[in-house]
């Protein structure tokens, strides 16, 4: 079972952690913590139940408002800039192209310049993959660790946004974080999960001396501590004591002024089902917390590999987990972003240098699948595979009969077969795998969605 906190506490404790630290604390004094679980705040949570209640309907099929302009609630969130406390959250989820971080960093760091920066965000613990690179922070870890990743449906949650958990009882591993942009973090949310054989968790900041955080409870279920810093940090180290597993699904980095805060979290190899590995309490108590303003929804490269992949099953699956999602954040704009064009070249195909690109003929997409059983060397050629614009489209209907904003990722590219050109450019804007982009090829296509997101805004 898993504890709920609601916006308008989280905002008390914010507020009354900040009046201490102005008028009590002095930089000599230590990070000071508190915990969800804390009888003051369990009894708080508690008295709001009901109404999360109202705010995550049990039906599937709820109905939305749809407005003349699908991103008018995140417009009006932006509107309240710049108050002094203001602080507007960003969610965004996908696969790979989300994953490394290039794509969601250079969106990050267009949202910061223009609105302020309140905070790297949320974070899974560690690096649980190994190209894992998020921007503006550096991370170290030792080889102990155990990852459960969430896209592996033999591996048991909890999960939350963040798809990962990390663990382990030695006290010999730790993780190491560091902000790598000049600024430093006011507060750090730390989600870990109770359970009977929980370990202690170590954790240091910057200069002050460690303190420990016990995972030990009589039931399993999702838990947060915060830790405010004086003065701000700008490292922090997690170990565990030695005493018994310590289990962490995310860390979240704030600091105390008005901007926005930018959460992204990608997944290698993901389909939008991988929500559904997600435990749908934790997601939603995840969600109540964190109130975004805008969810960025990017996923449909993976399913446009899928040649079985079924025209209704797809839909009602993409329906289904951006409902999940919708009712778990009422208050946020969606935006659905299509997937970007990706080529594929059959592994049979003997002659793979200087082969061009071109889309399939009707024929070729009918009779797809057969083609490529019985190795047919008419598919030897760069080609986007036949249900990527299918999964696109897809996308965009569901975006339109919801009311949910939808960006064609591959107009960009110039449509089928734009990977492919891109490969060759010099410098490249996409890999030679014809599926991710350069550097420059994510930053090209993120001002783009950016300058898409921002074009009706007037404030």
């Amino acid at each position: 079972m898993v504890r709920y906190q609601l916006k308008p506490l989280f905002q008390i404790v914010r507020f009354i952690f900040g009046v201490f630290v102005l008028f009590s604390c002095t930089a000599s004094q230590p990070p000071t913590m508190i915990s969800e679980t804390e009888p003051r705040v369990v009894q708080k949570i508690r008295s709001q139940q009901a109404l999360l209640k109202t705010i995550l309907p049990k039906t599937a099929d709820v109905a939305y408002p749809i407005t003349l302009n699908p991103l008018a609630s995140f417009y009006r969130s932006l509107d309240r800039f710049p108050g002094r406390y203001t602080q507007v959250n960003i969610l965004h989820l996908g696969d790979s192209h989300t994953a490394g971080d290039q794509f969601s960093g250079r969106l990050r760091q267009l949202f910061q310049a223009r609105f302020g920066s309140a905070g790297r965000g949320m974070l899974p613990v560690g690096k649980p993959f190994p190209y894992f690179r998020p921007s503006n922070v550096s991370l170290w870890q030792s080889q102990g660790w155990q990852v459960s990743n969430s896209r592996k449906t033999s591996t048991k949650g909890p999960y939350g946004l963040s798809g990962f958990r990390i663990q382990s009882a030695d006290p010999k591993q730790a993780i190491r974080l560091k902000m790598t942009d000049g600024t430093r973090f006011d507060e750090i949310d730390i989600e870990f999960q109770r359970h009977p054989k929980g370990g202690t968790m170590v954790v240091e900041v910057d200069k002050w001396p460690f303190f420990e955080i016990r995972t030990e409870s009589s039931r399993d279920y999702v838990d947060r501590h915060r830790l405010t810093i004086p003065g701000g940090g700008s490292r922090v180290k997690i170990s565990p004591k030695g005493d018994g597993p310590i289990k962490l699904l995310s860390w979240t980095f704030r600091r105390n002024q008005f901007g926005i805060i930018y959460h992204s979290h990608g997944i290698v190899s993901a389909t939008i089902n991988v929500i559904n590995q997600w435990s749908r309490n934790v997601v939603s108590w995840e969600m109540v917390w964190l109130e975004p303003s805008l969810i960025i929804v990017a996923y449909g490269t993976n399913e446009g590999f899928h040649d079985d992949l079924n025209w209704d099953e797809y839909k009602q699956d993409f329906q289904a987990r951006l409902a999940l999602l919708h009712r778990s954040a009422p208050q946020a704009s969606i935006v659905v972003v299509g997937p970007p064009d990706a080529n594929r070249l059959p592994r049979y195909c003997q002659k793979r240098q200087e082969v061009d690109c071109e889309p399939l003929t009707p024929y070729e997409i009918e009779h797809y699948i057969a083609l490529r059983q019985e190795k047919n060397e008419q598919l030897c050629r760069w080609h986007p595979p036949p249900k990527l614009n299918v999964v696109r489209e897809i996308q965009r209907e569901v975006a339109a009969e919801a009311g949910y904003f939808f960006w064609d990722w591959s107009t960009v590219m110039g449509g089928a077969c734009g990977t492919h050109t891109w490969s060759q450019e010099k410098p490249r804007l996409a890999g030679k795998d014809h599926v991710h982009f350069s550097q420059r090829g994510y930053k090209l296509t993120a001002d783009a969605l950016f300058k898409a997101l921002m074009a009706d805004y007037s404030g």
